[in-house]
């Protein structure tokens, strides 16, 4: 007789399966998914690749409008997420009041 292994479900019982399904399933979950590369950039870097003055990127982050990450005392960006946010677009496109700030 094969292995069974049980699987404790909170309310609703216990699963029992053949360790061969168990095995089986449990090996998918463990294929990593795959993951794109993220380029992690800070506001002068953004100003080269943009044209957007740095300065305009930290004001944007400290006003939560653009997604940044906190690395310490340290602020960065991400260029995927800042090209597919609406601050960067109205900018890039000349149609915001931010313009002047």
């Amino acid at each position: 007789m094969s292995e069974r292994i049980l699987i404790p479900l909170p309310g609703l019982g216990t699963l029992e399966l053949p360790r061969e399904v168990f095995d089986q399933h449990l090996l998918k979950t463990l294929v990593p998914a795959p993951t794109l590369p993220s380029e992690l950039v800070d506001a002068d870097q953004l100003e080269e690749r943009t044209g957007i003055p740095a300065s305009w990127w930290m004001t944007q982050a400290r006003e939560r409008r653009v997604p940044f990450r906190k690395m310490g005392r340290y602020v960065r960006f991400e260029l995927s997420e800042i090209m597919e946010c609406d601050a960067y677009r109205r900018r890039a496109l000349g149609n915001s009041d931010e313009i002047s700030r």
